[in-house]
């Protein structure tokens, strides 16, 4: 058995005997505090951990961090899955890239468009 687990027991013995005694005696001038039992005091044998303002609120920050870091993450994932999605579309032409449909309009605006240089027409 445990050391500490005996003391209680005797303590708690010791107790209920005072609080015979007075009745017997009929005085209630002796009568000791009420103790927590030995079962309760077995069950909570920790000590109770108080935190101050200070660490609650730092706690409090670094878990709001960690949360906007997943976050974060969630949305670069969603947008790069969005992202390729739209790559992977295609026309009836077969896919669509961006770099040939740019240069593509490019070649069709100067195509449209009449010569700056006006040609050189000899004078007679």
């Amino acid at each position: 058995m445990d050391k500490n687990y005996i003391v209680l027991e005797i303590d708690a013995e010791i107790s209920r005997l005072q609080q015979a005694r007075a009745l017997l005696a009929g005085t209630n001038a002796g009568k000791p505090k009420p103790r927590a039992s030995a079962s309760a005091s077995l069950r909570n044998n920790k000590p109770v951990r108080t935190l101050s303002d200070a660490a609650r609120a730092k706690i409090s920050a670094a878990q709001k961090a960690r949360w906007a870091k997943s976050k974060r993450a969630a949305k670069k994932e969603a947008r790069n899955a969005a992202a390729a999605a739209a790559a992977k579309k295609t026309t009836s032409n077969g896919p669509v890239r961006k770099k040939a449909s740019a240069k593509k309009s490019v070649s069709v605006k100067k195509e449209g468009q009449p010569q700056t240089k006006a040609p050189v027409t000899p004078a007679s």
